[in-house]
C-alpha cells in the first residue's frame, strides 16, 4: 500500500474503465485541480466535499471522509472535518479533554501520527483485527473498509484524515491506489488551510476577532486606522491591589481569569469586542451600526445587559472581590498605533479617555457601575443620576450616572 507516486500513476492510467473499476484519467485530472490550488473555493468544507464527489464519480466508493487536525487554540485542541453522502462536508471541534480518553487512544490515529504509516481495515474480511473501537463502530454502521493516512506537513508535523467505504467489495487495489495518488496533493491544501486557520485563531486570540481579521487582510501599517463611533466600556477588578500584594499567584491568576472569563460570554454574545486587557482591567467597545440615537441605544443596553450578566456570572464564585465598570459613548480611532516593529491593534480618542476617568472615579463616589451622562439618559430606569465630578483634562464637570439594583427597576 505505500506504492510510490510513480508506480501509482502507472496502475491508473486510461481513460472510461469498465463499470466498478477506477478512472484513472479522471484521478490524475483530480491530482492535477488540487495542485492548482482546487479553484475556485478557498472554504474548506466546499473543497472536501468536491474531492470526495470526484472521487466518487471517478469509480473510488468513498462513502465517509474525516480529517484530524490539531489546532492552535486557547480552548480547542482539535477539529474534525467530515463528509458524507447524506450530510455533506462539517466540522466538529474538540477541546483539550477528549485527548486524554480512550476512545482517542484507542484509534488509530495516535497510531498514525507517530508512525507516518497507514492503517487498513478491510471489515468484510473473517480475520479483520477488532483491535480499535471504531472497527466495531464502523461494521455496526453497514462500512466494509477503512483507511487511514498520515497527512505530513512540510515542518514535520502529522495529522490523519480517514476514508471509509460501504460499498459490497470495500475499496478495490486501484482505489487504495487512487488515494494514496491524491495524498500528497491534499496534503498541501490541508497544510494551507490550517495554517491560516491558526494564523486567524492567533491573532484573534491575542487582538480580538475584528482585529484579527484586519490584521489577516493585510492592515498592519503603523497609522492604519478607522474611524467609527461605539459605546464604550472599561472594567476592573475590585481590590487588586491587596489581592496581589498578599495573595499567591496563582491565586491572582485564577481571580483575574475568573473576571475576564465572566465578562468575555456576554460581551461577544451582546456584539461587543474585547480590545485589551491590561492588568486587572479590560476595554471593549460595541461598535454602533449607524449614526443616530436609536442605534446608540440599542448599543447601550447590549452593553448594560453584559455588564448584568457578567456580575449574575461572578455570583457563584465565594469570595470572588467582584468587578467595577463605565460605560460613554463616542467617535474613537481605532487601528495600528506603536512603535516600528512592535504594534497595537488598539482603541483612542477622547471620548475613550474619559470612559477611563469615569472607572477610575467609579470607586471614590462608591459606585461598581458608572456611565456618562448621554449613556444614562439612553438607559434611564437602568441607571440614574448621581454627582457631577471634576475630570482631569475637562472644563466643565462631568455628569456621572450609577447602575440600580435590579430590584428597583
Amino acid at each position: 500500500m505505500a506504492t510510490s507516486g510513480k508506480k501509482v500513476a502507472n496502475r491508473l492510467t486510461g481513460v472510461g474503465k469498465p463499470a466498478g473499476l477506477v478512472d484513472g484519467g479522471a484521478i490524475e485530472a483530480l491530482f492535477a485541480w488540487m495542485c492548482d490550488g482546487a479553484p475556485p473555493s478557498a472554504d474548506g468544507r466546499k473543497i472536501v466535499a468536491q474531492v470526495c464527489e470526484k472521487l466518487r464519480a471517478a469509480g473510488v466508493p468513498v462513502d465517509r471522509f474525516a480529517l484530524f487536525l490539531m489546532t492552535i487554540h486557547p480552548t480547542i485542541k482539535g477539529r474534525r472535518l467530515s463528509w458524507t453522502q447524506a450530510d455533506g462536508a462539517t466540522i466538529r471541534e474538540a477541546g483539550f479533554a477528549v485527548f486524554d480518553t480512550d476512545e482517542y487512544h484507542h484509534n488509530p490515529l495516535p497510531h498514525v501520527s507517530k508512525t507516518r504509516q497507514p492503517v487498513r481495515r478491510r471489515l468484510i474480511d473473517p480475520d479483520c483485527p477488532h483491535d480499535y473501537i471504531i472497527v466495531d463502530e464502523l461494521i455496526a454502521d453497514g462500512f466494509t473498509d477503512y483507511l487511514v493516512q498520515p497527512v505530513i506537513y512540510v515542518d514535520g508535523e502529522v495529522h490523519t484524515m480517514s476514508w471509509s467505504t460501504k460499498d459490497d467489495n470495500g475499496f478495490s487495489e486501484d482505489g487504495i491506489a487512487a488515494l494514496e495518488r491524491i495524498r500528497p496533493a491534499l496534503t498541501r491544501l490541508v497544510e494551507s488551510y490550517v495554517l491560516r486557520l491558526n494564523a486567524a485563531n492567533i491573532i484573534s486570540t491575542y487582538v480580538g476577532r475584528n482585529a484579527g481579521e484586519q490584521v489577516l487582510r493585510g492592515k498592519i501599517k503603523r497609522g492604519d486606522a478607522e474611524f467609527f463611533s461605539a459605546i464604550i466600556m472599561f472594567a476592573d477588578l475590585k481590590n487588586y491591589t491587596a489581592l496581589s500584594n498578599s495573595a499567591e499567584a496563582e491565586t491572582v491568576f485564577e481571580t483575574l481569569n475568573q473576571f475576564f472569563d465572566a465578562l468575555e460570554e456576554p460581551i461577544v454574545a451582546n456584539g461587543g469586542e474585547i480590545l485589551k486587557f491590561m492588568g486587572d482591567g479590560l476595554l471593549a467597545i460595541f461598535p454602533l451600526k449607524e449614526e443616530s440615537r436609536e442605534a446608540a441605544a440599542v448599543a447601550a443596553v447590549a452593553a448594560s445587559d453584559a455588564v448584568g450578566q457578567a456580575r449574575r456570572n461572578l455570583d457563584g464564585i465565594q469570595g470572588h472581590p467582584g468587578f467595577r465598570s463605565a460605560l460613554h459613548a463616542g467617535s474613537l480611532h481605532y487601528g495600528n498605533i506603536g512603535a516600528s516593529r512592535r504594534l497595537d491593534f488598539t482603541a483612542i480618542g477622547p471620548q475613550v479617555n474619559l470612559t477611563a476617568r469615569l472607572l477610575g472615579a467609579a470607586a471614590s463616589i462608591g459606585c461598581d457601575d458608572v456611565c456618562s451622562g448621554y449613556i444614562g439618559q439612553l438607559l434611564e430606569g437602568r441607571y440614574a443620576p448621581h454627582s457631577e465630578i471634576e475630570v482631569k483634562g475637562y472644563s466643565e464637570k462631568q455628569s456621572v450616572f450609577s447602575r440600580l439594583p435590579e430590584s428597583s427597576r
